[in-house]
């Protein structure tokens, strides 16, 4: 299925103030790379709205276009998207975009961004 963002190929588009932001430069591109670290897409979670039952493929390395979905920009990293699937009630979700949370959170929002001094 690769990284589409559901199982029928649609992107869901982020709601919110928090998906309108500009990408944080707290941790450009070649500096991940250098320290194996994710790339920052933004210091706040994407505000999201998922399906019941659909699976999804969250960015881990920050580096896609379609934040916080996986767009294929990963390849050449060690980083891999993380699939997940709603089993919530079709809803908002917040979904992480600093890309730093805690490996049990993902690929929600833990507030781990709230304490990185940025």
């Amino acid at each position: 299925m690769g990284c589409n963002a559901s199982k029928d190929g649609s992107q869901p588009k982020a709601i919110g103030k928090a998906a309108e932001q500009p990408a944080a430069a707290a941790t450009t591109a070649a500096d991940a790379d250098k320290k194996k670290l994710p790339h920052v897409a933004q210091k706040a979670p994407y505000k999201v709205e998922l399906k019941e039952g659909e699976t999804y493929y969250w960015c881990s390395c920050g580096l896609s276009k379609s934040q916080p979905f996986c767009d294929g920009s990963h390849k050449g990293t060690e980083f891999n998207p993380q699939a997940f699937t709603y089993d919530k009630p079709t809803g908002d979700a917040y979904l992480c975009g600093c890309k730093n949370n805690k490996a049990e959170s993902k690929p929600y929002c833990d507030g781990t961004h709230k304490n990185i001094d940025w």
